[in-house]
């Protein structure tokens, strides 16, 4: 699962962008390393894993990737402590912590922006949500199976594009981020879309019910004297369903590219732009597709034709 974005903000604001043993001054930007900053790591008190060093240790991943169990260090720091876990343990890791933060405070109280940190925090807890409910991590895989000739969705998905889409209805919005308010908007307008389109001809299938599947209407009954023009409409409706995919994975894209340009240029940038697999075809070959809106396409969006 990894740091969500907002466990992320809550250690960069409150260490003050400093590495909580040297204090010297860290950047998340690759690009932006200088002789003045270094690039900042976020470092697990407890071990990420159960073989890393302070790994033996009763949490969960999830509680291992959070706030409470992370410390802000430079690489140079960071070897320190994992090379020498005697020296370095939990308990004396989480007061260097705690000690720094105070530092921080007392410190740095006027350099730091306490509104600034604070919308920052609300954005990226709006960007983890996002993760969560598009199963961003997953999207090849989980899309793949929407863009079949028979579309399926897990149950979760569905239940996720309406609660993301409520989510964002309710969302109170920092000032000056309009980019970003317009793109997750759009995936989550598009996403609910997807999900709706699907539903009007799907069933639940599956030993434990959880996956929505397409329902080839064409077929319920026999004989069937609408079968041709059924078997029209019911690709033209696939047709739809796939349409939507494709515009939300393009929403997807934009996002993530927001995210790396205003909040953290390290989102996603390993695993690369979100791509779609579909087939197989009618040769039972498959094709993987990238799409992104144009610039043009970006400044309209949202627009009133997909608002809800």
């Amino acid at each position: 699962m990894g740091i969500g974005q907002k466990d992320i903000k809550l250690l960069w604001g409150r260490s003050g962008n400093r590495c909580a043993l040297c204090k010297h001054q860290l950047t998340q930007d690759k690009a932006a390393v200088t002789a003045t900053f270094t690039l900042g790591e976020q470092a697990h008190i407890v071990g990420e894993k159960a073989n890393a060093a302070r790994g033996t240790s009763p949490l969960t991943e999830p509680e291992r990737n959070s706030y409470h169990n992370l410390i802000l260090l430079c690489p140079t720091c960071h070897t320190e402590i994992d090379n020498n876990e005697n020296d370095w343990p939990v308990e004396q890791l989480h007061s260097a912590k705690s000690k720094h933060e105070l530092w921080v405070s007392e410190t740095l109280s006027e350099t730091v922006d306490h509104v600034k940190m604070a919308n920052d925090t609300a954005v990226a807890a709006i960007v983890d949500v996002a993760v969560e409910f598009c199963d961003l991590e997953n999207w090849k895989a989980w899309t793949s199976w929407a863009l079949s000739p028979t579309p399926s969705w897990p149950k979760a998905r569905v239940d996720a594009a309406y609660a993301f889409r409520q989510r964002l209805l309710a969302a109170i919005w920092p000032p000056d981020m309009d980019e970003f308010r317009r793109s997750v908007i759009t995936l989550s307008i598009f996403l609910h879309r997807a999900s709706e389109k699907l539903m009007e001809h799907a069933e639940l299938v599956g030993e434990d019910l959880d996956r929505w599947r397409a329902v080839r209407f064409y077929k319920i009954r026999y004989p069937n004297p609408s079968y041709d023009e059924d078997v029209e409409r019911y690709d033209d409706w696939v047709e739809e369903c796939c349409q939507l995919i494709y515009e939300a994975t393009k929403a997807a894209n934009w996002f993530a590219e927001v995210v790396r340009k205003e909040i953290n240029p390290l989102f996603f940038l390993e695993k690369g732009k979100f791509i779609v697999e579909e087939g197989p075809m009618a040769d039972f070959s498959t094709r993987t597709r990238l799409l992104e809106f144009t610039d043009e396409e970006k400044a309209k969006l949202p627009t009133g034709a997909v608002a809800v």
